[in-house]
């Protein structure tokens, strides 16, 4: 098995972290439960580079929200 230091894995970046935290609070203020399948998207949404609209934070909120909706449908 291959072990992946820390410090070069993507996910544990300082940036990276704190785009996650925005994201799951997105979904806090949602009061959508944060399951498995919410963190599994953070790490999916941040990897791809998505950009969220930050003028409004409901229209972040409905941006999470649809993209998890469709990262759902996709991996039914």
């Amino acid at each position: 098995m291959m072990v992946t230091p820390i410090n070069s894995d993507w996910r544990y970046k300082d940036d990276n972290f704190q785009k996650r935290s925005f994201v799951l609070s997105g979904f806090v203020r949602m009061k959508i439960p944060l399951t498995k399948d919410v963190y599994e998207f953070c790490d999916y949404i941040i990897s791809q580079g998505y950009q969220f609209d930050l003028g409004s934070l409901n229209v972040v909120d409905q941006q999470i929200r649809e993209e998890f909706r469709k990262y759902q449908e996709a991996f039914e």
